[in-house]
């Protein structure tokens, strides 16, 4: 038997494994030129307030929500290559549709798409995936090992679109142009999975059957899970509110240039490269619900530090710092221990319905962040994020009692 402990040789991960890799560089990398600066461009250029930019996206996470019930089940039933299909497909369209948006009515029509068959189907399906090919003992260096790939890309996003819009005097039209380069890049990713991954669901299907039926009300009626889906909901409050709130926060607050904001988020993509893996063979070896406890307490600090400091090095530390390495445990231990927890032939619903529980915390966050901002309460902002993540830390703890 290969030994993973330390000092042995890498493990060997499926060849999927690594193509998802390389998928989730140029997918992210293409998020990278939109998402970060949408809030800006939309309320800067376009004129929408910044309420009305969180209801948008408080649309787009609702149908994600809807989304992310309904692509588990189909996963698990047709195979989790169609559904990755079908959402990058829907997530190009959508980025099409946020670069032709000229109004309000043009961005709440994006942001529907971009729910309805976005990231948050690719997501699941992905995932889903990766635990299919590999053992439980390596699940979280295959995630951590994904999640890489993915802040590689990440990181050069954010970098060039800062310095993209920088160079060309913030115009509206370089928005318009990274916003359908994502388009492009998104496109690509699709047809690469199309042509060299393998479908990956369980053999029990191989003769045309699918799994039981029933498969949301059995995840639903498990309460060890329920209680994950919680505190994962609170957990994933403060990873939203944060990517959508500080670009805004820092431009419109503080005065920072979109050049610097481009480097604390590219900051955070560095760290992630740096640490994931490191942190990931840490996680695959201890318990998963711990690691959520430690994942509570960094957002936590994250929170306190932009409460108590309005520079760029306290946003850098708090964000590039403490954020991050939440953000790392979060993304692993979670699709984990959501994925340890289900039937093999469930794992796409069990996955997906993790899954929600960002579109969920998305649904609300940016339009909780969006009402106090144009209020000019940042704080506020801070000061419930610090009390999400000490009831995920208390949702834990009851969890590790029962010995999960």
């Amino acid at each position: 038997m290969r030994k993973h402990g330390p000092g042995a040789a890498p493990p060997a991960f499926d060849r999927r494994v690594w193509l998802l890799v390389g998928a989730m560089l140029v997918f992210r990398f293409g998020q990278g030129l939109f998402y970060p600066f949408s809030t800006i461009y939309f309320h800067n250029f376009v004129g929408i307030p910044l309420s009305l930019i969180g209801t948008g996206l408080g649309l787009l996470a609702a149908t994600s929500v809807l989304s992310g019930l309904i692509s588990g089940p189909l996963a698990d039933r047709y195979g989790r290559k169609p559904v990755m299909l079908s959402a990058l497909s829907g997530s190009a369209a959508s980025f099409v549709l946020f670069a032709a948006a000229d109004g309000l009515a043009g961005y709440m029509l994006a942001c529907l798409v971009a729910g309805l068959v976005g990231s948050s189907m690719f997501d699941a399906s992905r995932n889903a995936m990766v635990a299919d090919v590999t053992p439980a003992g390596l699940r979280a260096r295959a995630y951590g090992l994904v999640r890489v790939g993915g802040n590689v890309g990440w990181a050069l996003g954010p970098a060039v679109a800062g310095l993209l819009a920088a160079s060309a005097g913030s115009s509206a039209g370089t928005y318009r142009l990274m916003f359908a380069g994502t388009a492009a890049l998104t496109l690509l990713v699709a047809l690469a999975l199309a042509l060299l991954v393998a479908e990956s669901r369980p053999a029990f299907a191989a003769a045309g059957e699918g799994p039981p039926p029933g498969g949301l009300r059995t995840a639903l009626s498990d309460g060890r899970f329920l209680a994950l889906l919680g505190a994962g909901f609170l957990l994933y409050y403060v990873f939203a509110q944060d990517w959508q709130a500080l670009p805004v926060y820092a431009r419109n607050f503080l005065g920072i240039e979109e050049g610097r904001i481009g480097l604390f988020l590219a900051g955070n993509g560095l760290v992630v490269i740096l640490l994931q893996m490191p942190v990931a063979r840490l996680l695959d070896a201890r318990s998963k619900t711990g690691a959520l406890i430690v994942c509570s307490l960094l957002f936590a600090a994250s929170a306190a530090t932009l409460l108590l400091t309005e520079s760029f090095l306290g946003i850098l530390v708090a964000f590039a710092g403490f954020f991050t390495l939440a953000e790392m445990i979060l993304e692993v231990a979670g699709a984990a221990l959501a994925a340890g927890m289900a039937p093999p032939g469930r794992r796409g619903t069990y996955l997906s319905l993790f899954g929600v529980c960002f579109g969920a915390a998305q649904g609300i966050s940016p339009v909780v962040a969006g009402a106090l901002l144009d209020a000019r309460m940042p704080d506020a902002v801070w000061g419930l994020q610090l009390l999400a993540a000490g009831l995920a830390a208390a949702v834990l703890l009851s969890l590790r009692r029962r010995g999960v």
